[in-house]
């Protein structure tokens, strides 16, 4: 196959070290692919245009969060202009995009980080809107790295005990300027969400529109529902605060990477700041770590890179508990999983942990076994693949 990777521009670069492990695993896959770097370009548009009138046809066109609902001024999409089918695969929650996501062209292939978000495409928009509409979870980044020989040699080779990456936020809700029955309907819905060890944002505000009467068949209130971007938004902050508020008190030695920490360095003790970096620097910091932390916050059916990562580099993972985490590692044997309606328990699982490196060890080398068995860009391509040949036969099929 020949294959176009679009890539633009991405915070700390995540988004664009996906797609050169993404055009990596195609050409180990011995498929023809090219990565078009459109970062520095605008408009973005006329780029795409130029590059289309010279390049060719291509069987495949893949893209993360960009280009979502692009079309030229006849209206040409990406697959009208390259040919072949676009694959988008969208990192952020779905309905964050909710400007974009009526533009999409339905012959796209819509990739989702948790499959919940999939169901509140379909519950918003249609269960027809996309010929194709399915989870697709983060595959890991980073390079092989050598097995240490026993926990010894995980001991020396680690003096990063515990490592996080992730910016400061204070809680601070978004619709603060709402009044009446609209502040009281997204305050009962962020309730209803913090209230439960995790619900889909969308069945949250959704609960809560019904109890007042609302259809929510009816298209009229589709852009309320959209909003329930902002409950995903406001309990992801909140869990992300009480989480670190409660690791502040630990005093136990952390290593943190993230902007808008200034400030905030006297309430951690026995930490080490570094700022934003990088995230080719952080999978570098993951090699040299025991521990890393991750909090997919508000993504409780679903995935970040980072466990898949952090398996990867060695180390061991201390994760919120995702529905997605539960299936593909075993707790407490490959992976460490807290709950957010026990997080002083989870917290003394941390303690555990990170007081004995031989279980922190064990469920290092157990995790990156799986995770190079099953969640590599190398098993990752062929879902993209058939995405693809699913949109082609269906675009096919209503010609």
């Amino acid at each position: 196959m020949r294959i176009l990777i679009i890539k633009g521009q991405s915070q700390y670069g995540g988004t664009r070290l996906f797609c050169d492990c993404a055009a990596e695993a195609f050409r180990r896959a011995r498929h023809e692919v090219e990565v078009l770097d459109a970062a520095d370009f605008a408009p973005i548009g006329a780029f795409i245009l130029a590059h289309a009138r010279s390049a060719g046809q291509f069987d495949l066109i893949f893209t993360i969060n960009i280009l979502s609902d692009f079309k030229d001024a006849l209206g040409r999409t990406l697959s009208d202009l390259y040919g072949g089918p676009h694959v988008l695969w969208q990192t952020d929650y779905i309905l964050s995009r909710f400007q974009v996501l009526p533009g999409i062209p339905r012959s796209t292939a819509l990739l989702v980080v948790d499959p919940t978000q999939a169901d509140a495409v379909r519950s918003i928009y249609g269960a027809n809107r996309f010929d194709y509409l399915d989870f697709f979870p983060h595959p890991a980044v980073g390079d092989l790295t050598q097995d240490e020989a026993d926990v010894s040699a995980f001991l020396r080779g680690r003096p990063i005990e515990i490592l996080w990456s992730g910016g400061y936020q204070a809680p601070e809700l978004p619709w603060a300027g709402a009044e009446g029955v609209g502040r009281q309907i997204f305050d009962a819905a962020l309730e209803l969400a913090l209230s439960v060890e995790w619900i889909p944002p969308h069945e949250a505000l959704d609960q809560v529109l019904a109890s007042y009467g609302l259809d929510l068949h009816d298209p009229a209130h589709r852009q309320l529902r959209e909003a329930a971007y902002l409950i995903d938004m406001e309990v992801r902050r909140r869990r992300r605060f009480d989480f670190l508020e409660a690791l502040s008190r630990t005093g136990l030695p952390v290593r943190i990477c993230g902007a808008g920490w200034d400030g905030q360095h006297s309430r951690f003790e026995n930490a080490v700041f570094d700022g934003p970096v990088e995230m080719t620097r952080m999978v570098e910091l993951m090699t040299q770590s025991r521990v890393v932390l991750n909090t997919n916050g508000n993504f409780g059916a679903g995935s970040h890179e980072r466990p898949f990562s952090a398996s990867l580099a060695g180390a061991a993972t201390f994760s919120d508990f995702s529905r997605y985490y539960a299936d593909v590692f075993c707790s407490g044997e490959d992976i460490e999983l807290f709950y957010w309606q026990d997080l002083d328990a989870g917290i003394a699982a941390l303690h555990a942990l990170v007081a004995d490196p031989e279980r922190a060890f064990d469920q290092a080398r157990r995790a990156k076994a799986k995770t190079l068995a099953h969640h590599t860009w190398d098993s990752g391509i062929d879902h993209i693949i058939a995405a693809a040949d699913h949109v082609r036969s269906a675009g096919a099929a209503r010609r």
